[in-house]
């Protein structure tokens, strides 16, 4: 294998690949007339990382009943549970466990497809994964480390409560997408994709990293319809917005998202504009509103339950985060990224098959 191929397509400048997939697809077809490929096959590996995919999808559909049983044994009127609020968890639950059944069974079958869908799910996994470790190392939001007045916390007890905590998160958010991305980067495993699906699929017609924004913006249309279990509360340039009116902004942005979504997949460059654009404006009316606002009485907006509130409160965290700070900070990372993956967008289409 030369250098060109041990670096991933979503590490690298895939457009240089659009003029060689032709050579690629024939030295496919060749291996196939061969019938002796000239790669480690890793069928096998496939197969094994599709098992666990589909079991974490098994254990995410597991999570759905196990949070209603435990909202039908809560007692009547305990107003720390609300059914409403329960929604984007359910929903998040679902698409999980269908979307991870739906790559394992891919991985198992050596679709390209699968690879490619599974390293932008394990990427953003990673990034979600490190940020969470960084806002609870700074933050601080355990129920130990947050103990009501009064009461002393051993430091032996709060350590061995930060190590077991933080050594979990870096197993579940770090260390297990950090192995799906090291396996499905491998030049081999794309290879052996290839060979065994060597027909062109909708993954291979946009570079990775285009992909990941295009499907960030789908799940982010997706999702706004959870905001009508809240009433459609937005923050909008200093106030907030929701009922009717949330309502109908809400309706605009999952179109907008949705449509985004198509145009930057198609590698349009109005459409990395426009998501510059919106990104800036969204990040700014939320700076916005919740320097003048607070998280607090964005809670209270959304009927999150007194009991919740009042746990919230006390335990100081709201206080410690800098809601402003950390949006601002968020959107120069997107900002950065999509610059990065500015080189990717031309003026006309043209087709750019990812490697």
């Amino acid at each position: 294998m030369n250098n060109n191929d041990t670096n991933d397509p979503s590490q690298k400048d895939e457009s240089s690949n659009s003029g060689n997939s032709g050579s690629e697809l024939s030295s496919i077809d060749d291996q196939n007339l061969t019938g002796s490929p000239l790669f480690k096959d890793r069928k096998s590996g496939l197969i094994i990382f599709g098992i666990l995919q589909i079991l974490m999808g098994l254990f995410c559909a597991m999570l759905i009943p196990l949070i209603l049983l435990s909202q039908s044994v809560t007692p009547a009127g305990n107003s720390s549970t609300n059914v409403r609020m329960l929604v984007p968890a359910l929903g998040m639950y679902s698409i999980l466990a269908v979307l991870l059944v739906w790559l394992g069974t891919g991985s198992i079958l050596a679709r390209r497809w699968a690879r490619a869908l599974t390293l932008v799910l394990a990427w953003t996994w990673l990034v979600i994964g490190i940020t969470s470790m960084i806002i609870m190392v700074i933050f601080r939001p355990f129920p130990v480390a947050n103990a009501a007045p009064g009461q002393q916390v051993p430091p032996q007890m709060y350590l061995f409560f930060l190590v077991v905590m933080l050594g979990t998160m870096g197993c579940i958010y770090i260390l297990l997408p950090g192995i799906f991305i090291w396996f499905y980067r491998s030049p081999h495993v794309k290879a052996t994709c290839e060979y065994h699906d060597p027909h062109l699929r909708w993954t291979d017609r946009c570079p990775l990293p285009v992909l990941a924004i295009s499907l960030m913006l789908g799940a982010g249309a997706f999702s706004m319809i959870f905001s009508a279990s809240y009433g459609f509360v937005i923050p909008f340039f200093g106030i907030l917005l929701k009922g009717v009116v949330g309502g109908i902004l809400t309706l605009g942005i999952t179109l907008l998202f949705a449509y985004l979504s198509w145009a930057t997949y198609k590698l349009k460059i109005w459409a990395w504009w426009a998501t510059l654009i919106l990104y800036v404006a969204f990040g700014l009316s939320s700076m916005i509103t919740f320097s003048r606002l607070g998280l607090m009485e964005f809670y209270r907006e959304i009927n999150l339950p007194e009991e919740q509130l009042r746990i919230i409160e006390q335990s100081g965290m709201i206080e410690r985060m800098n809601m402003p700070v950390m949006i601002g900070v968020s959107g120069v990372v997107f900002i950065g990224y999509l610059f990065w993956i500015r080189k990717y967008f031309v003026s006309k289409s043209v087709p750019n098959v990812s490697s």
